[in-house]
């Protein structure tokens, strides 16, 4: 009886011990994750995103607001940057939240058209950076106004 008892004592440890290791590799593979996010947020914070490309779009010409427009995007990446330094996972609510609050530093009506859409160009590559498939229409609602956005979501539908 005694033997069986330590036997099962044995088995029952080594199982946790198991759990334990899964839960640990798990949350360094998160941590790594996470350092991987973190390092492409400060190599994107760290681009012109309004430099023409000598293709199509042709940058910002006034180069106080380019700096400008590049320090709003730099501040939002660093909002990022923040909540994964903080949190192991945060959530889709989390990030969309950063998301908004980045874009929203932003006056559109003071950009043209080109400038404006280079601008959601720029924020959209932050969902791919932190995995996210979709603003929630944040993007649209910044770009096209409230009133344009509610359409466009209608044709959808």
């Amino acid at each position: 009886m005694k033997k069986l008892l330590v036997l099962i004592m044995a088995v029952l440890s080594s199982q946790v011990g198991c759990a334990q290791k899964t839960e640990n590799k798990t949350e360094m593979s998160i941590q790594n994750s996470n350092s991987i996010i973190i390092q492409q947020l400060e190599k994107f914070k760290a681009q012109d995103h309004f430099v023409g490309d000598g293709q199509l779009y042709t940058g910002v010409q006034n180069p106080a607001l380019r700096m400008s427009l590049n320090q709003k995007v730099a501040d939002a990446a660093q909002a990022f940057i923040v909540i994964y330094q903080q949190k192991n996972e945060p959530t889709k609510a989390e990030l969309l939240h950063v998301l908004a609050h980045g874009i929203s530093q932003i006056d559109p009506d003071k950009l043209d058209t080109e400038d404006r859409e280079q601008v959601a160009t720029t924020f959209e590559s932050f969902l791919d950076i932190v995995g996210l498939e979709s603003s929630e229409g944040i993007l649209n609602k910044w770009v096209y106004g409230e009133e344009i956005s509610e359409l466009l979501e209608l044709d959808k539908h």
